[in-house]
């Protein structure tokens, strides 16, 4: 019996003193309410051996090098100008100490965290809810959104080692939610016995109006790549038929990156892959997918973590920059989550420099709501609300344009025009901005209330705010002196694409971004085969072109986005 109370004695010691060893915590955040549209389900209780994967954001360092390299490399004037870095040489620069490194990698390895992966200034790694429980010092709920999808997400206070606190700068798949999913406006759109009495357009529309050669294919190795979230799946079989019944040659393979369901193809992503393909015609296309909730960190740490990476990539998504830290919560919910929306935005745009600085260039859809934004689609807010990634510097934003006093004189129209007999596909005609009449959707533009405004765009702005347009709106509803965006816009409204084995009409700056990055995945093929170098990030080189040579692009001065 005493030699039972001794050992026991000697056990109680050894937990005092292996508890007392344990650094203090630090209460790094707290969920406190769902985010809008989401329902917390309290009365669900969670499997402890469900599995979360997630990224932890380390602090990064050097950041005024890394911005003053970029912006040497993208700059035309710049001896520098396209010499990019590799993964490791932009890693090296911006990674925190190993030191600090090896201090979270420990405390997640020694608390049981499997397939920890690192990424220099992120770490990867996955666990059951029963291990991140003990490990933060937090609960997890399952939440639920209106549209019946269900996540696991953490529910009040969570906890780092107080030594910690200082080097991890956020966290990635266990306290946010993705962006709210976008719906398309499609429409079937048949051949005969209908009364459409639109005109749509067509790959030949675009050839003709921005002067795309005939017959051109791509003879080098560019690559461009559509970026899809939400499970946007495509069909190949759809992607053929696109092929085959808008006359388009030369589909290039998809290079896949993630899973694809080809059964469950969605309205977005079959938009965005057949008409990149339809613009960089011949160009190695990508099919890039993120899993899950994922969203723009999540994408952007996988994209700098791959080797063999498309040269141009679309991104046809977007969220306002103010609720970035997740869907629906401003300020003050955000304060609580151990990231603001501002330091979510930061970390992104630091995340697209690096991509940038390997020689891609990114393109972004300017949103479909206007100035006003995806939450005050009403315009009843006295203040704008830009959308993000659009309103990043380091992505190339593009907008929507409609065909106004169209022509239908197509020479050789495609399959899918042909016996049409209450409906056209259009020829030519005047671009107009697009608006909310007739086109049921406005384009996305505005200025960021983060990034600064770049030196190379200040000529374009301060002749944008001194226009009249510019002038009937209080300068009160935007930042002045914000990245203003977007950058440049291409056709957007009543496109043709090709759906579960048939046309569909649609429309939105999500049919303006790949059609734009196509056509420079085109020009990025030429001057590889010039230099063998890419172009890389394009905003000096376009807003230069603009300045210098203006007959490079079609001045758009009529429709309204707010």
């Amino acid at each position: 019996m005493m030699l039972a109370v001794v050992t026991l004695a000697i056990v109680a010691s050894i937990l005092s003193v292996t508890d007392a060893q344990k650094p203090p915590l630090f209460k790094y955040g707290e969920r406190s309410i769902a985010p809008e549209g989401w329902a917390r389900l309290n009365e669900v209780e969670v499997d402890p051996h469900h599995e979360l994967s997630f990224i932890i954001a380390l602090k990064q360092q050097n950041l005024d090098t890394l911005d003053a390299i970029y912006w040497d490399r993208v700059n035309p004037d710049s001896p520098n100008y396209r010499n990019w870095l590799t993964s490791d040489e932009i890693n090296a620069i911006v990674s925190p100490s190993t030191e600090d490194h090896d201090a979270v990698w420990n405390w997640l390895k020694n608390n049981g965290v499997r397939e920890l992966v690192s990424h220099g200034d992120s770490i990867e790694g996955k666990a059951s809810v029963k291990v991140l429980s003990h490990m933060m010092h937090t609960k997890f709920y399952t939440y639920q959104h209106q549209d019946g999808r269900k996540i696991v997400r953490i529910g009040g206070a969570y906890h780092v080692p107080e030594n910690l606190a200082t080097i991890i700068e956020m966290f990635s798949g266990l306290n946010t939610f993705a962006p709210a999913k976008q719906h398309k406006r499609t429409k079937k759109i048949q051949v005969t016995g209908v009364w459409d009495w639109d005109t749509y357009v067509v790959p030949q529309t675009l050839w003709g109006l921005y002067n795309i050669p005939s017959g051109i294919t791509a003879k080098n190795n560019s690559s461009q790549a559509v970026l899809e979230w939400e499970a946007q799946y495509y069909s190949p079989a759809d992607l053929k038929g696109f092929g085959e019944n808008m006359a388009v040659p030369n589909i290039a393979p998809v290079t896949l990156v993630g899973t694809n369901n080809p059964n469950s193809p969605g309205d977005e992503s079959t938009l965005d892959i057949e008409w990149i393909a339809a613009t960089g015609l011949g160009v190695k296309n990508w099919f890039w997918i993120e899993a899950g909730d994922a969203w723009l960190y999540d994408f952007a740490v996988h994209f700098m973590a791959t080797q063999d990476v498309p040269l141009v990539a679309s991104m046809s998504y977007g969220w306002n920059e103010e609720d970035q830290c997740e869907s629906g919560i401003g300020g003050a919910e955000c304060n609580k989550l151990g990231v603001t929306s501002q330091q979510y935005v930061a970390r992104v745009n630091t995340e697209f420099q690096k991509i940038g600085l390997r020689g891609i260039s990114l393109f972004a859809s300017s949103g479909d709501s206007g100035a006003n934004g995806r939450t005050d689609e009403s315009c009843m807010d006295s203040k704008f609300h830009p959308a993000f990634p659009a309103s990043s510097p380091y992505v190339t934003a593009v907008g929507a344009t409609e065909l106004v006093d169209a022509v239908a004189n197509l020479p050789n129209p495609p399959p899918v025009c042909k016996g049409a007999e209450y409906w056209w596909c259009g020829s030519g005609g005047t671009e107009e901005a697009v608006s909310f009449i007739p086109a049921q959707f406005a384009s996305g533009g505005g200025f960021s209330e983060i990034a600064p405004q770049p030196s190379w765009q200040a000529d374009a702005v301060a002749a944008f705010l001194n226009s009249t347009a510019a002038k009937k709106t209080p300068t009160s509803y935007f930042n002045t002196k914000g990245r203003g965006f977007p950058d440049m816009a291409a056709l957007g409204n009543n496109i043709l694409i090709w759906s579960e084995g048939g046309s569909s009409g649609t429309g939105g700056t999500s049919a303006s971004s790949p059609i734009a990055a196509g056509i420079f995945a085109l020009l990025n093929d030429y001057v590889i085969g010039k230099t063998n170098k890419p172009l890389g990030p394009l905003n000096p080189l376009v807003y230069k072109m603009a300045a210098e040579q203006p007959s490079t692009f079609r001045d758009i001065t009529v429709g309204d986005n707010t």
